[in-house]
């Protein structure tokens, strides 16, 4: 990756981590499940790329597939620990 696209990434990856981290504080009808459901759409939309989203396109879909991943992740450890 160039300079460029690793800013994009990461600007992209920690503004879905954040806003997602959130959402789970903020909104108590917000589920993992919820997430998952989320997640698995993402995968679709990142396979449909008949039309090609270029570069900055892909960039968006992996950062944000990889923070949702990542929340989830971490989610569930958390829900892990306290049991």
């Amino acid at each position: 990756m160039t300079e460029w696209e690793e800013r994009k990434y990461k600007e992209v990856f920690d503004t879905v981590y954040a806003t997602t981290r959130y959402r789970i504080m903020r909104d108590p009808h917000f589920t993992i499940k919820d997430l998952e459901r989320l997640l698995a759409t993402l995968y679709v939309n990142d396979g449909n790329d008949q039309g090609g989203r270029g570069v900055v396109g892909d960039i968006v879909s992996s950062a944000t597939i990889a923070a949702h991943q990542q929340v989830l992740l971490e989610w569930k450890r958390e829900l892990k620990e306290e049991t």
